[in-house]
């Protein structure tokens, strides 16, 4: 049985899967004004953080049903079915797209929700791919991918609140008070969301809670792989990678203008899949 893997630009892949002759990527599109543009394709991270820092009104958009029924007419002339995992469907309708765009195509899916994005899903993919390709009977992989969303670990602050507010993930108010206050919040991924579960003063507080999270991480063993994520702060992230030492695999990634329309340039955060 021949199967294609299908994913969506908000996706860090591993080195492992980088080149894989059978996985397909399905962008969503960053918006400027009411110009989209494809991710990953028609415009780049760093391009999208030059709009945001230059005060444009940056914004997001999901695939549209017909781009994925597009691909899946293409890929049930080679393939018997696909498998796809998306980015966490409490914060986009890609899942969804995915599904019905399958259902209209007639092409056999079975589809995931990641309840998560960027590297962490990554890893999940290279898991999922690893056990399809050793033999596991689909039954046990989607039960092992079922299982595994409980383990996304997904953390970041950012520097201000501006971009938030302007996506309408806060009021007005509440961002000019909080940037006025240096107010920080850390989030993180819950159940697919993204969730303030700390609130601290001044983006260094944030900065040193979020490093001592992964380093106790890595120190108890749940972090096996890393990836450190920023906004447009490249010199910062490196400086995490080098105090974490190399005790565990460690990248630098730019955060995904999917996600990082919506914190901004500044933002920084940590991304893996806690080992079992």
């Amino acid at each position: 049985m021949k199967i294609a893997y299908i994913t969506d630009s908000t996706v860090v892949l591993p080195d492992a899967i980088q080149n894989h002759p059978d996985l397909y990527i399905v962008p969503l599109y960053v918006v400027k004004g009411d110009q989209p543009y494809k991710d990953g394709i028609e415009v780049d991270a760093e391009t999208v953080y030059e709009w945001i820092d230059a005060g444009e009104r940056v914004s997001t958009s999901q695939p549209a049903i017909g781009d994925f029924v597009t691909l899946y007419e293409e890929l049930k002339q080679t393939y018997d079915m696909g498998i796809a995992i998306h980015l966490s469907s409490n914060l986009s309708g890609t899942y969804s797209a995915s599904v019905q765009g399958a259902d209209i195509a007639e092409f056999d899916l079975v589809a995931f929700d990641s309840k998560a994005g960027i590297y962490t899903m990554g890893l999940m993919l290279e898991e999922l791919i690893e056990r399809v390709e050793r033999g596991d009977e689909l039954e046990a992989v989607k039960s092992y991918m079922n299982e595994r969303v409980e383990d996304v670990r997904i953390e970041l602050t950012i520097q201000n609140l501006t971009q938030m507010q302007k996506g309408g993930r806060i009021s007005k108010s509440k961002a000019l008070i909080g940037n006025m206050l240096q107010i920080k919040p850390v989030l993180r991924f819950e159940e697919g969301l993204i969730v303030p579960y700390q609130t601290v003063r001044t983006y260094k507080k944030a900065q040193a809670h979020l490093f001592e999270v992964i380093r106790t991480a890595i120190e108890k063993g749940e972090c096996k792989e890393l990836s450190i994520f920023h906004g447009n702060v490249p010199e910062l992230a490196e400086e995490w990678k080098r105090k974490l030492g190399e005790t565990i695999p460690i990248r630098v990634d730019t955060l995904a203008p999917l996600l990082g329309a919506h914190t901004g340039s500044g933002s920084i955060g940590i991304s893996y899949l806690k080992a079992r």
